[in-house]
């Protein structure tokens, strides 16, 4: 009979001072048995440790010679186990209490063996715990809470496993390095202690045991470079080295030009209300390094926003997302900066692994995460600049001071792969802007492989998020075509989109890219029950994910690279889908997208470019203040591609015209939707039924061939004619096409984002041009100046008076998530059955709501007035248009919608410094009687506190004190059909 000697495990042996701060407590192995190859293995196995019990053996196990390496001068035998009947145990629980490792050096016979074996349980792993193999992974099972892959086996090859807890924490451990943290909880369980199998007549470990150590450690002092049943020596060169790869990583990091080295984060939180008084803080990236440069926080902030990052073992992680101004927190976990789908296999870029939990995160944790296995990592930063994704240069009335790219910084961290994805890099990039709330986060997987590559899927945000505030954060991407996220139980398109098509898919017109989901890897006991998740709207849907609908599926060559879409988060201290939030979108788009502030008054010209009625038509635009002219309508619509002498002569002969009076000149095009004529081969193909089929009728693939030639010849057309608006119907809207014959995709699963693509380059084209682009679709992040405001094209053609309600609804609606003058309002003048001069009021009435709402303003017509009364009505609103501009354009605060019923009610403000009118308070009386009534109007989004001076349209002010709630009650009468407007000073 042999004792196994009993020795500490994971102590500070060599640093352990004399007080014995590490207790070892069992060690087993089979030291002294002369190696005796198949003989049978002693009945006992003592341990060495007082008070320790030996282990009897069950079956009839053998002893073989062939140790591990590191352990040969303690030992020359191991116990080989291969049949059920074979374990080594004691009717006792050992493993219990906190701050304790157990450890084993096994070696697997198989890499795959079907069931579960354990090297040891505690338990009988219906109450305890199991470390061993199953099937092809080394696994721990914990009794009632399941169990965890911690690596993969390799075959015949001595492995060292062990698992450590400290602090209620517990990790995992392979050959002496980390392989997994937040563990379930491990310890105690039934009166079972077994090596090689959790009791007789169980699965068995199919190979061999080396030896089992456990013991107890006081808090902090585990040392993985010491304590381990392994060569020190060997795992301290590994750590020095180890060690020395994170130094230098955090010393490249503290040299990157354009960041603060400080000792502590400042974020310089706003105090004021950054909706009505631009914040001073700029933005910044700031790094706080550990005392041992080992690792670094990094933040981002503007005073408004920070998002913070650490980076430990070669890798970067978000661990936080805040709204500073409030000290409101929207991170709830570490998760991947970003996951991408590289030929079907889903990879981690960035992220760190090791908390015990996720529904919290404590700074307490940081020095025990680590990089996640096999992710790619952290391996520089640069920041700099914001970066313009188009051209864009102020026209069109856009005021003069925006800046472009916006003020702000770029924060770049660049990543790479290792093993199979050597050669293969991602760089994901942040922007933080000055004075709004607001993030962008996009990436780049550059592809120096050496061999072609698809990126099947992404997710370019992955973040969890907190239940409590995830409706606080507005989140889209420029990844948008018809209407930005298309969902066919709500949108009104389905009317005109073959309503009656019944296989919706994700492809179909887009289904958005955001999205929050149940996060899988969520366990905690933080979590609601059915009836309170249902009743509080899911809020436990808090995974934010910004990922295509479908695909992208493209094909990455070797030296190419691959661009994500870009994703911007709004985060608010306000739920989305109230005022607050909608106007913090609205100042982002006017800051990020820049053309979304231009504006001009148009008129679409009938049906010929026939100069004798164009050429007067524009004499009246220049006398009224007309800018743009869109010629031709339906039908006889122009042909952008068709270079033919006479489409381009008649065309110039329009622009040089217009030129004179400074009138830019556009023409539509119904350009894709039903546009199934410009041959077969250039058709979509339905996804569903693989034969031409559109969601408009029959459409042109937008990556087919004749996207080539139809851009090609357009451009020569702006050329030879001098247009300066580029006026699409029916652009990319998001058709999928199912070709694989087309030349820029390969089949469904890259066509929308070839599609998507090439419509962007289209828009970055006209905007270097300085055209002025308006499309009914969505790509108002990408260089889109306005679209449809409601959505009805029958609307144009009802009485005048019936759309005057009808376009006020278009108006209230549609100026929540967008500007007013993103949207435009039509006006068929050819409706005013009788001329103008006979339907004054009705004209009058139409025209002055248009202009008042700051939307863009089309009329359509042969004229813009028929006699001198109509003339001066339109001369007497655009002086007043051009006197309170500024105002008009302001934004739209929502009070009372158009119902019909009674009076309805809007506010413009003007929260800029220094603005002389601070408010316009727009009242309509849809009523065929005189009415009068009193209204309360909020003021606080004037900027005004204490008083404020308002008089009705040019008559006297006078003076009102406002409530404590910033509102005044104001008094109006309304003549029948009436409207009027009131200043705010």
């Amino acid at each position: 009979m042999t004792k196994l000697a009993l020795l500490p495990c994971l102590l500070l042996t060599t640093f352990l001072p004399a007080q014995g701060e590490v207790q070892p407590v069992a060690h087993y192995n089979l030291k002294g048995q002369g190696g005796i190859r198949d003989t049978l293995a002693p009945e006992k196995i003592d341990s060495q440790a007082e008070g320790a019990p030996a282990l009897t053996r069950q079956g009839r196990p053998k002893i073989t010679t062939n140790s591990p390496e590191p352990r040969h001068t303690e030992y020359d035998s191991v116990v080989k186990f291969e049949k059920p009947d074979e374990c080594y145990r004691t009717p006792k629980n050992l493993v219990g209490g906190d701050n304790f490792v157990i450890e084993t050096w096994v070696y697997a016979s198989k890499a795959d063996d079907p069931g579960y074996h354990a090297a040891i349980a505690n338990g009988d792993g219906g109450r305890g715990f199991i470390l061993g193999q199953k099937n092809g992974d080394w696994m721990v099972l914990v009794g009632g809470v399941g169990d965890r892959s911690i690596g993969k086996v390799e075959a015949k090859k001595w492995t060292h496993l062990a698992l450590v807890k400290a602090s209620g924490m517990v990790s995992a451990w392979i050959n002496g390095k980390r392989v997994a943290n937040q563990l379930p909880g491990i310890g105690g369980g039934s009166a079972n202690f077994s090596i090689g199998a959790t009791a007789p007549n169980r699965e068995p470990f199919n190979g061999w045991v080396g030896e089992v150590r456990y013991s107890t450690f006081k808090p902090g002092k585990f040392d993985p470079g010491s304590d381990f049943l392994m060569d020190s020596n060997k795992l301290k060169v590994i750590q020095a080295a180890e060690l020395a790869k994170r130094g230098k990583l955090i010393r490249k990091i503290l040299k990157t030009p354009s960041i603060k080295v400080v000792k502590g984060f400042d974020e310089k939180p706003a105090k004021e209300d950054w909706l009505l008084s631009p914040p001073r803080t700029v933005a910044s990236v700031q790094v706080v390094p550990s005392a041992d440069q080992q690792s670094a926080q990094i933040m981002l902030s503007n005073g408004l926003v920070s998002r913070t990052f650490l980076v430990t073992d070669n890798n970067l992680g978000c661990i936080s997302l805040r709204r500073s101004d409030k000290d409101i927190e929207f991170v709830r976990a570490i998760k991947p900066e970003v996951r991408v789908s590289i030929d079907g296999k889903w990879v981690n870029v960035g992220g760190l692994t090791g908390a015990p939990d996720k529904a919290f995160i404590t700074p307490a944790w940081f020095d025990r995460l680590q990089s996640i296995p096999g992710a790619f990592k952290l391996s520089g930063m640069t920041v700099g600049p914001c970066v313009k994704p188009y051209e864009w240069n102020p026209k069109c009335n856009a005021p003069k001071d925006i800046a472009w790219p916006a003020n702000g910084l770029r924060a770049t961290f660049q990543f790479t792969g290792s093993d199979h994805y050597k050669g293969i890099g991602v760089a994901v990039s942040y922007e933080i802007y000055n004075g709004i709330p607001v993030m962008m986060k996009t990436f780049q997987l550059i592809n120096k492989s050496g061999k072609d590559l698809t990126v099947t899927r992404f997710e370019g945000e992955y973040l969890a998020v907190q239940p409590s505030t995830s409706r606080n954060i507005h989140v889209e991407s420029d990844y948008s075509f018809a209407l930005a996220n298309f969902r066919p139980q709500s949108s009104g398109l389905g009317i005109h989109a073959n309503g009656g098509r019944a296989a919706y898919k994700d492809y179909y017109l887009g289904g958005g890219t955001t999205r929050f989901i149940r996060d899988p890897d969520w366990g905690s006991m933080a979590t609601l029950n059915p009836a309170e998740d249902i009743f509080l709207d899911d809020p436990e849907n808090a995974l934010l994910l910004s990922t295509p609908p479908t695909g992208p599926n493209w094909l990455v060559k070797t030296g190419d690279h691959f661009d994500a879409f870009r994703t911007f988060e709004i985060l608010n201290d306000v739920p989305t889908g109230t005022e607050r939030a909608f106007l913090a979108q609205r100042r982002f788009y006017r800051v990020l997208a820049p053309q979304s502030n231009e504006k001009l008054l148009e008129v679409h010209a009938p049906y010929s470019r026939d100069m004798k009625t164009l050429g007067p038509l524009l004499d009246q635009m220049h006398e009224i203040g007309f800018e743009q002219l869109q010629a031709p309508e339906h039908p006889g619509s122009f042909n952008y591609a068709d270079l033919s002498a006479g489409n381009v002569s008649s065309m110039k002969a329009v622009c040089d015209y217009a030129k004179k009076y400074n009138i830019r000149v556009g023409a539509y095009q119904l350009v894709i939707a039903s546009q199934g004529g410009w041959g077969s081969k250039f058709n979509c193909i339905d996804p569903v039924s693989k034969k031409p089929g559109s969601a408009f009728g029959q459409s042109v693939c937008a990556a087919s061939a004749w996207a080539d030639m139809y851009y090609e010849n357009m451009w020569k057309m702006f050329d030879q004619t001098g247009m300066g608006a580029y006026k699409p119907d029916g652009p990319f809207h998001g058709d999928a096409c199912a070709s694989t014959e087309h030349a820029h995709h390969r089949g469904l699963e890259d066509s929308q984002w070839a599609q998507w693509k090439w419509q962007c380059k289209v828009l970055a084209e006209g905007q270097r041009r300085n055209l002025y682009l308006t499309i009914p679709d969505w790509y108002v992040l990408n260089g889109q100046t306005c679209t449809g405001m409601g959505y009805r094209e029958a609307t144009d053609n009802i009485d005048v008076s019936l759309q005057t309600v009808i376009l006020r609804q278009y108006i209230f609606d549609a100026t929540y998530h967008k500007t007013a003058q993103m949207g435009w309002i039509n006006l068929n003048t050819e409706k005013l059955h009788g001329g103008m001069e006979k339907n004054l009021d009705k004209y009058e009435r139409f025209f002055f709501m248009q202009l008042a709402s700051g939307a863009q303003v089309w009329v359509r017509g042969h004229r813009l007035y028929d006699g001198p009364k109509s003339k001066a009505m339109l001369l007497k609103w655009m002086a007043w248009y051009k006197k309170y501009y500024d105002i008009i354009h302001g934004d739209i605060i929502h009070l009372k919608r158009p119902d019909g019923r009674d009076i309805d009610y809007y506010l413009h403000v003007n929260s800029k410094p220094g603005a002389k009118e601070k408010g316009m308070l727009l009242v309509f009386n849809p009523l065929d009687e005189e009415v009068t009534r009193s209204i309360n109007v909020p003021l606080y989004y004037t900027g005004l506190t204490d008083t404020a001076s308002i008089r009705r349209e040019e008559g006297k002010a006078t003076r009102h004190t406002l409530k404590r709630d910033y509102s005044v009650d104001i008094k109006v009468t309304l003549p029948a059909n009436g409207y009027t407007w009131l200043i705010i000073e």
